[in-house]
């Protein structure tokens, strides 16, 4: 059973590895406003693959028509993914 739980949690740590800052940001406020994980990785999905928030720096966008785009999609992606896979 112990070594269940250390598997669990390296895995979920080596997981938590590959996902990037922006990601982490993006999911981790989709999910405090009350989203599921499984939704709000979707949406992040959908919306870097074409808005390429990756490898944005938020902090030199901020407030800008770009970072106004990028919100609105993530929004939209929410509920798209919401519509895919449920709550």
């Amino acid at each position: 059973m112990a070594r269940t739980a250390a598997v669990a949690v390296l895995l979920a740590a080596s997981l938590s590895a590959c996902s990037s800052k922006n990601e982490r940001a993006f999911v981790g406020g989709c999910v405090s406003m009350g989203a599921s994980r499984e939704n709000c990785s979707c949406a992040y999905k959908k919306v870097n693959a074409t808005h390429k928030i990756d490898g944005i720096d938020f902090g030199e966008i901020l407030g800008t028509e770009q970072h106004k785009k990028i919100q609105v999609a993530f929004a939209a992606a929410v509920i798209q993914c919401i519509k895919e896979n449920g709550l």
